[in-house]
């Protein structure tokens, strides 16, 4: 059964609905997002057997640096540093290097399903702190209970996963 697909325009971003509603791309490359990172993770796990942690870490970030040059040397797009930007928006690159570490410190103790679904857990938290409170510049989103049931969930699911 094909559902009828439109799309419209909203804040400068594409999205694609269906019949119900719902956002299809959003949905997908968030689903896409999963896959790619358990896989990458499983990587990083594998690659640190060999070379270590911190060696492994550094390897990834300039792997993913060589990447993201050749991307941007296909696409024409020049590097423009913004002056005047909060020290904060820079953050995201240390973020990134302390969660290669972290991960690549417990895969293979907890296991990627573990290590997946503790972070989700974690990720889902701080969501809820941050979106309640409109830090970091974060829309500010009330919490419902409905949030508070699936995080609950989440949590026993995992509780169930460790037994």
């Amino acid at each position: 059964c094909a559902l009828p697909i439109y799309m419209t325009y909203w804040s400068s971003r594409l999205f694609v609905y269906n019949a119900f509603g719902g956002i299809i791309m959003e949905l997908s490359l968030s689903i896409l997002c999963g896959v790619i990172v358990t896989v990458m993770t499983i990587f990083n796990g594998q690659l640190s057997d060999y070379f270590g942690v911190f060696l492994s870490t550094v390897l990834i970030h300039l792997t993913g640096l060589m990447t993201l040059l050749i991307m941007m040397a296909v696409k024409r797009k020049p590097i423009q540093l913004r002056n005047h930007l909060p020290i904060l928006f820079y953050t995201g690159g240390v973020i990134g290097v302390l969660t290669v570490v972290f991960n690549v410190i417990t895969v293979n103790a907890l296991g990627v399903t573990l290590l997946t679904a503790l972070g989700l857990l974690g990720q889902m938290i701080t969501s809820l702190i941050l979106e309640q409170n409109g830090w970091l510049g974060s829309i500010q989103r009330k919490v419902n209970p409905l949030k508070l049931v699936s995080l609950g969930l989440v949590a026993f699911g995992i509780g169930v996963m460790i037994l």
